[in-house]
Parts: structure tokens; sequence; C-alpha cells
């Protein structure tokens, strides 16, 4: 049975939110995280196995094939994922990005980093980007891109409305491609 693999490296509430929604749509979940400070139990408290994950496409290449992961979908991640796995998953690999990509992408472009970043600028939109994962971080095509007004708001009132709405609109966006890329389904 194929599985949808959900790999993220912090609190675990926007992989919680994927799972939640991929579960009541019928979809086989496992996640991963790659550190030990993640919240396991995020995911674990869902019923959904949880998997500690080296940075080496030998660890990854295993867990896949293990888990006969179909589909894999970052959520919080923050590190690059190995070159032999995007090449193995191309186009079922996606991350969501909490910016407008190109803008304010790449090394040390993450959680709020990124919305520090937003406002310093003086942006008065941001939102969030769901990508295909490539080697180059942040750069993949992009699959869904969400602007949002954000004109006189403080650092933690963009964090917090990027996040919800993130939280809301990613776990679709990933069932459809799930739908799409995986069941070869159209709508």
């Amino acid at each position: 049975m194929s599985r949808c693999l959900i790999v993220y490296s912090g609190r675990g509430r926007l992989a919680a939110a994927v799972a939640t929604y991929l579960q009541e749509k019928g979809v086989p979940v496992v996640g991963a995280v790659d550190r030990s400070t993640a919240n396991r139990a995020a995911l674990e408290s869902l019923g959904i196995p949880v998997f500690s994950l080296e940075p080496t496409a030998e660890e990854w290449a295993g867990l896949c094939l293990d888990q006969q992961v179909a589909l894999i979908a970052l959520a919080g991640f923050l590190r690059p994922v190995p070159p032999d796995i995007v090449a193995r998953y191309k186009g079922r690999i996606v991350n969501s990005h909490p910016a407008l990509l190109p803008a304010f992408g790449g090394k040390g472009m993450y959680g709020r980093h990124v919305h520090e970043a937003v406002v310093r600028e003086g942006a008065i939109e941001s939102g969030f980007t769901v990508h295909e994962v490539t080697e180059a971080y942040d750069e993949g095509p992009v699959v869904y891109q969400l602007r949002l007004p954000i004109e006189g708001l403080s650092i933690s009132e963009v964090e917090a409305f990027v996040q919800a709405v993130e939280r809301e609109l990613y776990p679709a966006i990933v069932w459809r491609l799930w739908v799409e890329r995986v069941e070869r389904r159209v709508f």
C-alpha cells in the first residue's frame, strides 16, 4: 500500500494538519523527523508512526522503500533532501514555504526569519508557496501560491496570519497532488 511521507523538523503543527486531512481522505500516512528536538507526538498522537531520519540518501531510500512511500510532503523541514531522493521522486516531493517565492527563499529563510525579512523589506504582501522540491533549495516549480495582504502588520501578526492560512490550505494541496500524481485521477 502506497503512503505519503510527511517530514518535519519542529513542532509539527503543519505536519499534523496535513496528516489529519490525509487520514480523513483515506490516504495512508507515515512521518519522519530529522532531529531529536522535533515533536514526534504531533503525529504519533494521531496513530501515525514517526521515524527518525538521518540526512543520508541511504537512510531516506531505506525508509521510503520500507514504508512504500509514493509522495513526500515537507512540512517545516529544515534540511535539503538528498539529490538521489529528489531524482527518484521527481514531481512527487513538495514543500510549503512561508513566503512568496522566489523572494524570501533559500538559505536562512525559514520560520520567523522569513517573516522578519518580509516586514523589514516593507512588503505589503506575503503568503505561502507550495513548490516541487529540486536540488536547488526553494527554487522548484511552483505548484500553488497565495498572496495575503500584510500592510501595517507586525512580524508576529504576519507570522500568525501566514501560518494559519498555510495550515488550512497546504493539506488540501497535498491531497490533490496525491490524487493527481499517485492515484492518477483527474478532477
